[in-house]
């Protein structure tokens, strides 16, 4: 199971959200670039970056990506999410060394392009998103629902060619009142074949043990990490990171 430090990025900042609300932002690094180099220096070999302006229509963290793309290389693997929503957008930034890229809107908008990037890039680099509210999924930052059931969604991307899934939920994302367990169990059994990332309510050690014993691909933390309720060690135990 991999341990992933998230980096979530808004107005040129280090920040989280709670439940995904644009305003709700605390800020923890104040330059992302440190924020890079502290999971770095931790032992991070994967980390997951959002752009929340992207997610929400602005780029104005366009340039900011790009240095710590850049300064990650040899260093640490990243997974780039949030505005990503068109098939160059995604070729561009596997190409300029992003390992592995996140998209929900464009999943949901035009699905087709998935077995295309399935060809393109390999169903290893891109993972999708399904970050649901109330059991559908939600699209554009979380600020719009769709009528679709994120189970059934899934295993629809999946017999598309997709590999990875990222299932977050956004009720209990930046809450830490735990992972939506019985959710993740159902889409692990019904969804066999999809190797699941989780996001959202990750608060300690025991949360980790249990979505291990489920069988998660790996576990995005955030706020557990930045307010310290998980030690960094963590990211370098082996017991967590087989």
């Amino acid at each position: 199971m991999e341990i992933i430090p998230a980096i979530d990025l808004s107005e040129g900042k280090c920040v989280r959200l709670y439940r995904g609300k644009k305003g709700s932002e605390k800020i923890y690094f104040e330059d992302p670039l440190k924020a890079l180099s502290f999971w770095i220096d931790h032992g991070a070999k994967r980390l997951h970056i959002i752009d929340l302006d992207g997610a929400w229509g602005s780029d104005r963290n366009k340039e900011l990506l790009l240095s710590m793309i850049e300064n990650s290389k040899s260093k640490v693997q990243l997974q780039i999410g949030g505005g990503i929503r068109t098939l160059e957008r995604i070729i561009d930034l596997y190409e300029n060394g992003v390992d592995r890229v996140i998209f929900g809107t464009l999943a949901i908008t035009n699905p087709e392009i998935i077995p295309i990037l399935a060809e393109k890039v390999g169903s290893e680099h891109f993972i999708i998103a399904m970050d649901y509210e109330g059991g559908k999924i939600a699209t554009h930052g979380w600020t719009k629902q769709t009528g679709e059931d994120p189970l059934i969604y899934t295993q629809k991307v999946i017999k598309l060619g997709a590999k990875y899934i990222l299932f977050s939920s956004i009720e209990a994302d930046g809450t830490l009142s735990g992972p939506d367990f019985i959710n993740i169990k159902r889409l692990k059994e019904t969804v066999k074949e999809a190797q699941i990332f989780v996001a959202g309510g990750v608060r300690n050690i025991e949360d980790l043990q249990n979505l291990k014993a489920i069988g998660v691909k790996g576990v995005v933390i955030g706020r557990a990490f930045y307010e310290q309720r998980i030690p960094y060690s963590i990211i370098t135990n082996s017991i967590y990171n087989e």
